[in-house]
């Protein structure tokens, strides 16, 4: 009798240990998931991007399309002026248009070697090591709406980037121009 009132006490332990790693492990994701750049899908970084742009959200758009290593690098390696600088500068070409409803149509992950050169564009242009994992084409629509009128952009085609976990908008020029992606 005194066994089995030992077997069931190790027992409600070993399910309360197991629940308490369950849940750091939840807590764990959820800090990583809602308090580090990135998105944890292509969809949610292509929606994020537009959003950024559409409400001018210099921050989204700086968690969007950079890992936390190149915003923390940026300033640095660019002596002329900051990441926020940077994109604050590229919304002057934002037309006031906003972005909405992104339907994605195709996924394709690239081969492996455009993630290697992405890795090495960046350190050979900033001066910093962001280790890129995957590289995606991702075509897709999205909704625009300029002075009242609606319209869809039809099929347009852009690349997101893997990066410890998360993926990003890649909206760098440079680093497009050197991958050659549209060739």
């Amino acid at each position: 009798m005194a066994e089995e009132k030992k077997s069931g006490a190790g027992k409600v332990v070993l399910a309360v240990v197991i629940l308490v790693i369950i849940l750091a492990i939840g807590a764990l994701t959820f800090v990583w998931i809602k308090y580090t750049p990135g998105s944890i899908s292509r969809k949610k970084a292509i929606e994020n991007y537009y959003k950024a742009i559409s409400t001018e959200d210099s921050e989204l758009y700086k968690d969007t399309c950079f890992t936390q290593k190149w915003q923390d690098n940026y300033s640095s390696a660019n002596e002329n002026s900051g990441i926020i600088a940077t994109i604050n500068d590229s919304f002057t070409y934002q037309s006031g248009a906003s972005y909405g409803n992104v339907e994605i149509t195709v996924m394709e992950k690239l081969d492996k070697e455009y993630a290697e050169k992405m890795t090495e564009e960046i350190k050979s242009f900033y001066g910093i090591d962001v280790k890129v994992s995957t590289i995606s084409k991702v075509n897709f629509s999205v909704e625009t709406s300029f002075e009242g009128h609606k319209d869809s952009s039809g099929t347009i085609t852009r690349y997101c980037y893997k990066s410890e976990g998360k993926w990003y908008f890649l909206a760098d020029p440079d680093v497009l121009i050197a991958l050659d992606l549209e060739g």
